[in-house]
């Protein structure tokens, strides 16, 4: 069969393509993007909490933040109620890390590796992202993962936990001498309810292809961790390059499935008419063909995790959801396939763990429990591409996330077909994961989100939107979702012109149905987009925490600034 390459600078047009493939901007800020038309209905304006603004001026930037880490920036806050207390994600070009030029690989495309620590290579040098923890208001903000951390001293601990996939939890093991190198990008933290531990993505020490690919930004080569919010104690609750059976180990990673010289059980899986034609006339087997290779008829192994979410509710055991990327091919709009996995937080000895663990979840319409779909039994199963969670409901009852498995379009005439270019329409759904499942498209297209038809040709320009994330409110009823949409903007979406015309604006809609979504910012009525979207609430009042970051040429995903934005009544 003809070979191609798994490696592309076409990723995800969205908040998660890797900072690596993009050139540094400036930070867009407040006086020129904020006017009195930009809310509808609010009090006030968005107030900047994080960044450093259009005319230089850095907001609540550390004493000790140094001259070679670049402009002041920040995003993906999220919020803590209980200790008032935010975390985010900050890129510090002085903390670097390249990869090494490889020979032997034996996967197509894939020529380099990276090495964390001292001993890092010199090809596609670049910085680092980390965590901050501040005060509610931005003031204070303290760093977790700018030094190496070392177990055994200063204090630190590291440990890892395997996790148990029954009610069992896996007693975690000390690893005595272990280091985490300030050079493994670590980012998208989630606060457990008492605001005591963070759960984050953490970089593999080494990993196929470049730094700048190993983050939860993009789910790419990289393991979930829990780390003390006082930066002492760390523990890796999962280690998937440990599941990789079939690997290339010159470059550390595992073989796409379609290589069937390397991968003997091939792609297990495709629908039965894979090979229908659909809107581009090309034989089709999205997602399962894009699959890691694994055993005769066993799931997909991982590559990393992305966006960690934890349930905000402290009664009982703790759900914390996360996505897993299950395959990496540069066709798909998340530059492969991602499925969700979710688990419980038990604690032994004090430290966290994870138990009911459950993997490879792809929630349908038609089958809204998930499980097992992947396998797709019966040749017809219609799973999503991509699957990003977001938040819990204050009950920890529902999960919010994003995907492409609506199919959602602006038209009842027009039937989007599943392909790897229909994950460039993602609605937002609310799924009841408890008992009797219940999924909900709740961005679809109707009277109270009636958007207008993007810029694509016919049929495209009736497909939707891209819309992300999915945040619930936490406070008071009437409850609400807060969303990022390229809905509605001026001039419009085009698809086909993604890189020049794509954004996203904060809008929210309620969940009772009972009163049309509400468009709260307007940064993309002008040519220079802007990727606006929320991350998390403050349950006192519904207020949001949302990100600010520079769209258009430069991709989605550079350094940007954290906001607090006053929300309307519904």
């Amino acid at each position: 069969m003809k070979t191609r390459s798994w490696v592309s600078a076409t990723v995800k047009p969205s908040v998660q393509t890797p900072r690596a493939l993009l050139r540094r901007v400036a930070m867009m800020s407040a006086p020129f993007l904020f006017g009195a038309a930009m809310l509808a209905g609010a009090q006030s304006g968005p107030i900047m909490l994080l960044g450093t603004d259009a005319k230089g001026t850095a907001h609540h930037r550390p004493d000790d933040w140094p001259a070679k880490a670049g402009d002041w920036n920040a995003k993906a806050a999220r919020f803590n109620p209980a200790t008032r207390q935010l975390v985010f994600e900050t890129f510090r070009e002085d903390i670097l890390g390249g990869s090494h030029r490889a020979s032997g690989s034996t996967i197509p495309g894939v020529r380099e590796y990276y090495t964390a620590g001292p001993d890092t290579g010199t090809e596609n040098v670049e910085g680092t992202t980390v965590l901050y923890v501040s005060a509610a208001d931005g003031s204070h903000p303290r760093c977790i993962g700018c030094v190496d951390v070392v177990d055994g001293r200063d204090g630190v601990r590291i440990f890892a936990a395997t996790p148990s996939a029954s009610a069992t939890p896996n007693a975690p093991q000390r690893q005595v001498g272990a280091s985490v190198y300030a050079n493994q990008n670590k980012d998208l933290a989630a606060w457990s309810p008492d605001g005591k531990w963070l759960f984050a993505g953490v970089e593999m020490p080494k990993h196929a292809l470049m730094h700048q690919l190993g983050n939860s930004e993009v789910g790419m080569f990289n393991d979930l961790w829990a780390i003390a919010a006082d930066g002492k104690t760390w523990i890796q609750l999962t280690d998937f390059a440990h599941t990789w059976t079939f690997a290339d180990h010159a470059v550390f990673m595992p073989y796409p499935s379609v290589l069937t010289a390397q991968c003997p059980t091939g792609t297990q899986y495709a629908h039965a008419d894979a090979h229908a034609h659909g809107l581009f006339e090309k034989p089709q087997q999205a997602p399962y063909s894009g699959y890691t290779c694994s055993a005769k008829q066993a799931p997909p192994p991982a590559l990393g995790t992305m966006r960690p979410t934890v349930g905000p509710s402290a009664q009982g055991r703790v759900p914390i959801a996360w996505a897993e990327r299950v395959g990496l091919d540069r066709h798909y709009a998340w530059a492969g396939v991602l499925q969700l996995a979710m688990a419980k937080i038990a604690f032994v000895e004090g430290l966290p763990t994870l138990i009911e663990y459950r993997r490879n979840l792809t929630p349908t319409p038609r089958d809204p429990s998930g499980e097992g779909l992947w396998a797709n039994p019966g040749g017809d199963t219609q799973i999503g591409s991509g699957y990003e969670p977001w938040s819990f409901s204050r009950d920890n009852s529902r999960l919010g996330f994003a995907s492409d498995v609506f199919l959602s379009t602006s038209s009842p005439a027009v039937k989007q077909t599943e392909t790897v270019h229909s994950e460039a329409f993602t609605d937002v759904a609310s799924w009841q994961w408890q008992g009797r499942a219940q999924l909900r498209d709740v961005t679809a297209y109707g009277a109270n989100y009636a958007y207008r038809d993007n810029a694509g040709p016919e049929p495209v320009n009736h497909y939707g939107h891209w819309e992300e994330p999915a945040v619930f409110s936490l406070g008071h009823a009437p409850e609400f979702i807060a969303f990022g949409s390229s809905a509605n903007m001026d001039p419009p979406w085009n698809p086909m012109a993604h890189k020049t015309t794509f954004g996203l604006d904060v809008w929210m809609i309620r969940i009772d149905g009972t009163r049309p979504a509400m468009r709260l910012t307007h940064f993309n009525d002008s040519t220079a987009r802007k990727l606006a979207y929320p991350t998390a609430t403050d349950p006192v009042d519904d207020s949001l925490f949302i990100t600010v970051v520079p769209g258009g040429k430069g991709g989605g995903n550079p350094p940007g600034a954290v906001y607090r934005l006053a929300v309307p009544a519904m």
